[in-house]
C-alpha cells in the first residue's frame, strides 16, 4: 500500500482487506448513481496500490457491466475516493458514455479471494 491515497488505505485496512502481494481482491456490491438512476450490482473488486505515480486504481471484475455502459476501473489520480468508515468506498468521477457518477463500494465478502 505504499502508493495509495489515504481514503483507499484506510477502506483497505479497516475492511482487513490487505494481501501480502499486492492484489486485494474482493466480493462486493457496487450501487452506482448516475443520470438520476441507481444501479446495483454484484462484483469482484480488484485493488492495486503497486504502481508508482498511482494512488491505487480500482478495477471491477463483472460481465454485468457491458463495454462503455459504466466505467469499470477507477484511478485515485483522477477520481475522488472518499472512505465512510466501516461503510464503504466512495468515488465520484465523470465516464464518457455515463456522465458525472457516483460510486459505492461495499465488501459483502471481507476474505481477499487471491
Amino acid at each position: 500500500m505504499k502508493y495509495a491515497c489515504p481514503p483507499l488505505r484506510d477502506f483497505i485496512q479497516d475492511f482487513k482487506l490487505t494481501n501480502p502481494l499486492g492484489a486485494d481482491c474482493f466480493e462486493a456490491t457496487v450501487d452506482f448513481i448516475v443520470g438520476g438512476s441507481n444501479i446495483k450490482i454484484e462484483s469482484e473488486v480488484h485493488i492495486v496500490t503497486s504502481y508508482p505515480g498511482k494512488r491505487g486504481i480500482v478495477y471491477l471484475l463483472t460481465r454485468e457491466i457491458t463495454v462503455n455502459e459504466l466505467p469499470t476501473m477507477f484511478d485515485a489520480n483522477r477520481e475522488t475516493f472518499e472512505y465512510i468508515p466501516q461503510q464503504n468506498l466512495r468515488i465520484e468521477g465523470t465516464h464518457p458514455a455515463a456522465g458525472k457518477y457516483i460510486a459505492f463500494i461495499s465488501p459483502t465478502n471481507t476474505a481477499v479471494t487471491y
